[in-house]
């Protein structure tokens, strides 16, 4: 049990630095003198600008707990690559997509949540070939070293 709260802690702070670096930049880039933690319309709905940060945090932890537990089902040992993807990107796709809704990030209608959808497939499979080429890449690298450390004088030939 400390562990998932050690996890869910360590999650949620991941989520509200990653959900505050990402509003600044974009409040950067907007050219905005007062700081949005999401669009202007998401926090429009609060009575007092403060409610829209401590709501956004809390959205931020959320978030940082879906990614960060979702990632986890790589963990198990006797599961497929093929069903800890389609499990994991499920978990994250059911996970992530209501609470962007719930940020405001884009007008709730169907057409945007197809191009929500999309954008989330795109990204999920470029992250998903990254990582796999990077782990191809390190395991080239291991067995190549494991054969030049391996002494030539010790090869056993086998007379069967």
């Amino acid at each position: 049990m400390k562990k998932y709260i050690k996890y869910t802690i360590g999650f949620s702070g991941i989520g509200v630095l990653i959900g505050l670096a990402i509003s600044l930049v974009f409040n950067y880039l907007n050219g905005s003198t007062t700081y949005y933690p999401s669009s202007p319309n998401f926090v429009n709905q609060f009575a007092h600008p403060l409610n829209g940060v401590t709501v956004s945090v809390i959205l931020w932890m959320l978030i940082g707990c879906v990614f960060g537990f979702g990632s986890l089902i790589f963990e198990f040992k006797n599961w497929s690559l093929l069903k800890k993807t389609i499990i994991n990107f499920c978990a994250y796709y059911a996970g992530f997509a209501p609470l962007a809704i719930l940020c405001g990030w884009f007008p709730f209608t169907w057409i945007n949540f197809a191009i929500f959808t999309l954008i989330f497939i795109v990204i999920f499979v470029i992250i998903w070939l990254l990582n796999w080429y990077s782990i191809k890449k390190r395991f080239a690298q291991l067995i190549s070293k494991s054969k030049s450390s391996f002494p030539s004088h010790l090869i056993v030939i086998s007379l069967d």
